[in-house]
């Protein structure tokens, strides 16, 4: 307090000195020197402020008397025409970035089976039962007719001659438009077979082919000895082509239809 009071008369001294004449100013002082102490009101004394401690160049500045609040979260803006999706959250282990120019491919934790699995039995699906109703029957087709032997008129009405041995006919099948398929046959075995028409298919067998007679022959060799298989006779006259060929036959049956077809000559 003393020492307020010495600085303001120092301060009143230097106000007087400034302002007086140069020659009074020595009494001047004197008389407030010697004067007593005047009754002032000293000013109150303030509490010295208080400085902030320095703070690091590199800390962020903050102000010395805030109080650190938290602020709400803020929700992201949406914008309209779309649905906010909350970020997902899981709490599955981070796992470090893969090395640069490698692909991660995450695995699946393994997952812990049963002790004692119990065997899988597939159930078995029984067959559909066939549907109840009338069965349909296919139609069946009639049977051929049984060959007809022709008579003794017939035999010589035919586009060719043969010599039939005893218990042999001759027989016909379904002729076509424009041929008829002849067989020669004793009881229900068939020895020779005649195609009597324009278009043939000879020759049908393989062997040496040979002509003579006024007639194509394809001749092979079985067991040692030539045998005759078919034979081809040519017309001018329709039936254009005459076709003769010997069955499947073995033993002395297939002796005896080679002299039945080398029998056949073209009328």
């Amino acid at each position: 307090m003393i020492a307020a009071m010495l600085h303001i008369l120092a301060a009143v001294a230097l106000i007087v000195q400034q302002t007086a004449p140069a020659a009074g100013g020595t009494d001047l002082t004197r008389m407030l020197n010697g004067a007593p102490p005047v009754a002032t009101s000293a000013p109150r004394p303030t509490a010295p402020a208080t400085q902030p401690a320095p703070r690091p160049a590199n800390a962020p500045a903050t102000s010395a008397s805030a109080t650190p609040t938290t602020r709400p979260a803020t929700a992201p803006v949406v914008s309209s025409g779309t649905t906010p999706v909350a970020p997902a959250t899981s709490s599955a282990p981070v796992r470090a970035p893969a090395p640069s120019g490698t692909t991660a491919t995450p695995r699946p934790a393994p997952t812990p089976g049963p002790a004692n699995p119990t065997p899988t039995t597939t159930p078995t699906t029984a067959p559909a039962p066939a549907p109840t109703g009338e069965a349909v029957v296919a139609p069946v087709e009639p049977p051929p007719p049984a060959p007809v032997a022709l008579d003794a008129r017939a035999v010589a009405a035919l586009p060719f001659t043969v010599s039939l041995p005893t218990g042999f006919s001759i027989t016909t099948g379904r002729p076509g438009p424009d041929f008829n398929i002849y067989t020669i046959r004793r009881g229900g075995q068939p020895f020779v077979m005649v195609y009597a028409g324009s278009a043939s298919q000879f020759p049908i067998y393989s062997g040496e082919m040979v002509e003579a007679g006024g007639r194509a022959s394809v001749v092979a060799n079985e067991e040692g000895r030539r045998v005759a298989l078919e034979h081809l006779f040519t017309r001018t006259a329709a039936p254009t082509e005459i076709h003769v060929w010997i069955t499947s036959l073995d033993g002395a049956d297939r002796l005896l239809a080679e002299q039945i077809g080398q029998s056949v000559d073209a009328r």
